[in-house]
């Protein structure tokens, strides 16, 4: 992220602290409309995504909260990343993706790195605080593979997602 503030893609920059506290996929980030975020209850609904769990409604992280006002500021519709185009695929992450890659190559990371290893970091820091496996399903919006979560329950409320994100810290 500091990375790409230094270089002026403010928006990069944006696109990494929405995933450094969420945990969402680069599309799901990148289609998210301002419709979909709710500033008093502190959470954003994701009604685009990958899989059918991918659909879900994720708190906003104290430390996301500055960065997400400022990106909506005053409007009322359109996507919370405002300057993304769609490619022919209907996709708004693609040029943005490319720019990811170009910055962490430029920083010495390898192909092994991706957004979706911002997504990792969110899942291995959450285990690390103690928060159970199927909530952190519920943040991140994965299937939980065992049937009496993964079939019966309706997943855990956004209190207890919250205070399990509450948990997420990253080194100093």
């Amino acid at each position: 992220m500091k990375q790409a503030k230094a270089s002026g893609d403010t928006e990069l920059a944006d696109l990494i602290t929405l995933g450094m506290w969420t945990g969402a996929r680069i599309e799901e980030l990148c289609s998210l409309k301002v419709a979909s975020v709710d500033l008093k209850a502190l959470a954003f609904a994701v009604t685009d995504a990958k899989t059918r769990a991918g659909v879900r409604e994720v708190p906003i992280h104290p430390e996301l909260l500055p960065t997400l006002k400022r990106l909506i500021g005053k409007r009322k519709d359109g996507y919370v990343l405002a300057d993304l185009t769609a490619n022919k695929f209907g996709d708004r992450s693609n040029a943005i993706g490319k720019r990811f890659g170009r910055l962490k190559t430029d920083a010495g990371y390898g192909p092994e790195y991706v957004f979706h290893s911002i997504r990792k970091t969110v899942v291995t820091l959450l285990e690390n605080a103690g928060v159970s496996e199927n909530v952190a399903a519920d943040i991140v919006g994965h299937e939980k593979p065992r049937i009496t979560y993964g079939l019966y329950s309706e997943g855990a409320t956004l209190e207890v997602k919250r205070a399990a994100l509450a948990k997420l810290k990253y080194p100093a």
